[in-house]
């Protein structure tokens, strides 16, 4: 019984470590996005470049639809993802917490088990 407990804990313990580092990860592939935002409207279209009503179709889709769905990914769909996240952990914190009390436990009555049969 206590080794499935212990194994259950270092289960959790990995899960919250590789979860805590894709978090950290995350994080940084966010903090890039964000940083190359403005790529999805570059290069600005002008009268030298390219004009009439194929360029305003394009520059349209490009606002409204590509750089629209850009800040969406970047705002809400990175928060829900963190939050998440966040939330999974602070799972896992309290299953680790919970398990290393009933290793204590366990360990604890073997110990008076022994005690009892060596007197």
């Amino acid at each position: 019984m206590l080794g499935y407990y212990i194994a259950l804990l270092a289960k959790k313990k990995e899960d919250l470590q590789r979860l805590t580092a894709c978090q950290s990860s995350l994080q940084g592939k966010q903090s890039e996005f964000n940083t190359n935002e403005p790529k999805c409207i570059e290069p600005e279209l002008t009268a030298t470049t390219w004009q009439g009503t194929h360029a305003d179709k394009f520059d349209d889709i490009r606002e409204s639809g590509i750089h629209t769905s850009y800040v969406d990914i970047s705002g809400s769909q990175f928060s829900n993802v963190f939050s998440a996240i966040s939330a999974k952990i602070s799972e896992l914190i309290a299953e680790i917490a919970s398990i290393e009390q009933i290793i204590a436990n366990l360990r604890a009555e073997e110990a008076r088990q022994n005690q009892a049969k060596a007197n």
